[in-house]
């Protein structure tokens, strides 16, 4: 099991790479990969410096339109009933990943130290590739 895991959370990690590969249905917004991660107990932290890691790597790869956000979600604590930030669970977004008529670049090793830092602090809940409307400035 935890090697299917592994498995599936470095497959998720080359998506971009697969998006290079593969047809997308046209969309007339913004292709926007999304991810919901399931944080580790006290890795918040390293979870969002996995995020600002990943969008260095494409900034310094010449990729300049695309965005790599995290969302904190909230929740309601079910003690005071009050609304605060989820402490395991975030949702990413990847928008305009690199697509078919873009090269990626060859993973390097910055690109390995920002996908053991999403390995070591989350475990990937759910994923889908979504056409959203264009973001406006």
């Amino acid at each position: 099991m935890r090697t299917k895991l592994i498995l599936a959370a470095l497959a998720a990690f080359q998506v971009s790479s697969a998006l290079a590969q593969t047809t997308v249905p046209a969309c007339a917004g913004d292709i926007d990969l999304v991810r919901v991660s399931t944080i580790k107990a006290g890795a918040l932290d390293g979870f969002l410096a996995a995020v600002a890691a990943h969008k260095a790597w494409y900034r310094a790869h010449g990729f300049a339109d695309n965005a790599i956000v995290a969302a904190r979600v909230i929740v309601r604590d079910e003690k005071t009933g009050t609304m605060k930030y989820s402490e395991a669970e975030v949702v990413t977004h990847h928008v305009r990943p690199p697509g078919p008529d873009q090269t990626t670049p060859k993973k390097d090793a910055a690109w390995d130290a920002y996908v053991k830092q999403y390995r070591d602090t989350s475990d990937i809940k759910s994923e889908y590739l979504t056409c959203m409307p264009k973001l406006v400035p």
